[in-house]
């Protein structure tokens, strides 16, 4: 196993199992954007002692499956982002990031804020045919401020090879969030997978991170699902090791080791549509369900918007944001003890009724020049 790191971030302390060359982890779509206050009320594993005293509040605003959606879409042709109610698009991360900042503002006065992704940030559209070259889409994240993502299945469209490269890219450039990967097995002696082993060496992927914040411990990691990694046609010679033994290891460990007060899992694993239109179950309910220690799952792959958050065993909040950045979730929690209530969840749309970010849309200016 690779050695504890500490590192800097701004707002946040963070601590993290990395991962050297010889560590093998033991380890589609679309609903009605909604948004609904919960007043859910659970209780957390008896076995679990929370250090905090009294009641903390946070909230993770989340997204999923970007796929290189830089600028908004449908039509990109008529996307406006600096001029309000003059078009159709939906997304551009212009427009994320203002709605990003403008909920996290709001949410601080309740207590840390969380921004976190849960993979598939690449492939999808022009810009990721030059992602090797650029990392265009993981600088991005960074800018907005996001905590970590994970990586999902078409983040190795272009090989793990071009996996590395994408990360090391957005490193270079000094904009990079933490990359939390913990049941993808890269330790094999193979040229491709090189990039991966010294990004791992040097604390950009790592099986899970400790963030401090506001006076909670929160241990976060990243998972990629059975039928995530089921497609994962190009990630070769990489391997993928069962999520749930994974997360019940790590979960041990950010229990008892790290002694954090929330855990945080990212899982590219996904969600099934009932016949009826909701949604009950999948890969990302099921982690919850056969790991009782997380308090928390963002979801991903399957480009789901909840209305409201699945609660696994009645009693882990399961939530999801939709895709291509047409959404950005937020869910609010309190725990009381040994309580865990969840106070509000809504997805926001990012729609023409959101002002752009001029510092992001003139580096996305700069990322049209490598596809065109």
């Amino acid at each position: 196993m690779g050695q504890n790191l500490v590192n800097t971030a701004p707002e946040s302390d963070l601590t993290g199992k990395d991962r050297d060359a010889g560590q093998i982890a033991v380890t589609r779509r679309d609903v009605l954007v909604g948004s609904v206050a919960i007043g859910a009320t659970v209780a957390l594993r008896g076995q679990v002692a929370s250090a905090m005293d009294g009641k903390k509040t946070f909230t993770i605003l989340h997204t999923n499956d970007l796929h290189s959606n830089l600028i908004g879409m449908a039509p990109a042709t008529d996307f406006s982002p600096f001029t309000l109610n003059d078009d159709t698009t939906r997304g551009g991360f212009a427009r994320l990031a203002t709605k990003i900042a403008e909920r996290k503002s709001a949410a601080e006065t309740l207590g840390p804020v969380l921004v976190l992704d849960a993979g598939d940030y690449s492939m999808g559209t022009a810009f990721a045919a030059a992602i090797r070259e650029t990392g265009a889409e993981l600088q991005l994240l960074a800018m907005v401020g996001c905590d970590a993502t994970t990586l999902g299945n078409h983040d190795f469209d272009l090989g793990p090879d071009g996996t590395a490269a994408a990360i090391a890219a957005a490193a270079a450039a000094g904009h990079v969030p933490v990359v939390l990967a913990a049941n993808t097995d890269f330790s094999a002696a193979e040229p491709k997978l090189e990039g991966l082993q010294q990004l791992a060496a040097e604390g950009l992927i790592r099986d899970y991170i400790v963030i401090e914040r506001g006076g909670m411990r929160f241990g976060i990691f990243g998972v990629q699902g059975r039928e995530a990694f089921g497609y994962n046609v190009g990630a070769a010679p990489a391997k993928f090791a069962d999520p749930v033994d994974t997360a019940r290891v790590i979960v041990g460990i950010l229990r008892d080791t790290e002694r954090v007060d929330v855990v945080i899992a990212l899982s590219h694993g996904g969600l099934r549509r009932n016949p009826d239109g909701s949604f009950t179950d999948g890969a990302d309910v099921r982690l919850a369900v056969e790991v009782p220690g997380i308090d928390v799952v963002v979801g991903g792959h399957s480009h789901t918007v909840l209305t409201s958050p699945i609660m696994a065993n009645g009693r882990t909040p399961v939530v999801q944001a939709g895709h291509n950045g047409r959404s950005l979730g937020e869910l609010t929690v309190t725990i009381d003890g040994d309580t865990l209530i969840v106070d509000a969840f809504q997805t926001h749309p990012i729609d023409d009724t959101i002002s752009g970010d001029a510092a992001i849309a003139e580096l996305i200016e700069g990322f049209k020049k490598t596809v065109t």
